[in-house]
């Protein structure tokens, strides 16, 4: 399986060791550490640790956990993971885009990006994630990947001493595939 995923403006490939202080600048973010619920401060040794046990999780195919290369800057501006539910045929999202880098499109293009590999390549069933009622932003990212509001789990997470809630969104293969061929069929109409 090819882990290099493509798309306009990004790649997606497997972290390299040497990668660990990139990942702790970037983390390394009070308002992307409450949000995600990361150590802050986030230290090298978190990188590290973190890098170390992902080429296991992608060989036994539990987890994806890809750097989001910018292609224009050629370096990493975020992470973007899918964990795969063997039992179920689902995969779980998660991502995160570093701060300087926020509104510019890229989380929604890695989630387009990742979605069709977890679809075509792992042939998952249905693709869910989850983002605090709060996050805004992440919410806009799913919806506009496609992903469908499921509900809300209320005071779910205790994040920093205080429950949040948390808003679950999901995509059926099924209904991933219905709108790429619409997709396909409003193309080729506007070049008619």
């Amino acid at each position: 399986m090819n882990l290099k995923l493509e798309s306009k403006r990004i790649i997606l490939l497997p972290f390299k060791e040497e990668d660990a202080s990139r990942i702790r600048e970037l983390a390394n973010d009070k308002e992307l550490a409450d949000i995600l619920g990361l150590p802050h401060p986030y230290e090298l040794k978190h990188a590290e640790g973190w890098i170390a046990v992902q080429s296991e999780l992608i060989k036994e195919g539990s987890e994806f956990p890809l750097a989001i290369v910018s292609k224009e800057l050629d370096e990493i501006i975020g992470t973007i993971t899918i964990r795969v539910d063997k039992n179920n045929n689902k995969g779980e999202l998660g991502y995160w885009i570093g701060k300087d880098y926020w509104g510019n499109g890229f989380a929604t293009e890695a989630v387009h990006t990742i979605i069709q590999f977890g679809f075509t390549q792992l042939e998952l069933n249905k693709i869910w994630a989850a983002a605090l009622s709060r996050n805004t932003a992440s919410i806009l990212v799913l919806e506009k990947a496609g992903l469908q509001k499921e509900g809300t789990l209320k005071q779910d997470r205790l994040l920093h001493g205080k429950y949040e809630d948390v808003d679950v969104y999901g995509l059926l293969k099924l209904d991933y595939t219905l709108n790429q061929k619409s997709n396909v069929k409003n193309e080729q109409g506007a070049h008619q």
